[in-house]
């Protein structure tokens, strides 16, 4: 995992940027497809959700690097998590769901909990 790390780090910013946003794109995409052609849908929706805004919160941290992630990285995606649950909420086969935000929130905190354990502080 950490050769997977540092080949990640030494990538242009752009790169980066560019793997966060077709991350984004493919959560937004599972997020809005029927639950029947959803592959994942044998796995508990809340450690989805949680798994998700981790890694989502990981590649935004390793995408802007120098950016300070005291309040617009865990806020932005929280807010990218209501706007996904609010686009499914205008979906015949999805709903709101504030139990997802939640779960939402489990991953974003996760991550900042791994930041202050390694490297002390976030």
């Amino acid at each position: 995992m950490n050769t997977l790390l540092t080949h990640f780090q030494t990538l242009p910013d752009t790169a980066r940027q560019a793997i966060l946003l077709a991350a984004i794109a493919f959560a937004l995409f599972m997020a809005m497809i029927p639950h029947r052609y959803d592959p994942t849908r044998f796995v508990n929706d809340k450690v989805k959700h949680a798994a998700t805004f981790f890694v989502l919160f990981a590649l935004l941290d390793l995408a802007w690097p120098t950016a300070d992630i005291t309040c617009w990285k865990p806020v932005g995606l929280f807010v990218l998590g209501i706007l996904i649950e609010v686009c499914q909420g205008f979906t015949k086969h999805r709903y709101f769901c504030f139990g997802d935000l939640m779960a939402n929130g489990v991953g974003i905190l996760g991550y900042i909990g791994l930041q202050v354990v390694y490297q002390g502080g976030v």
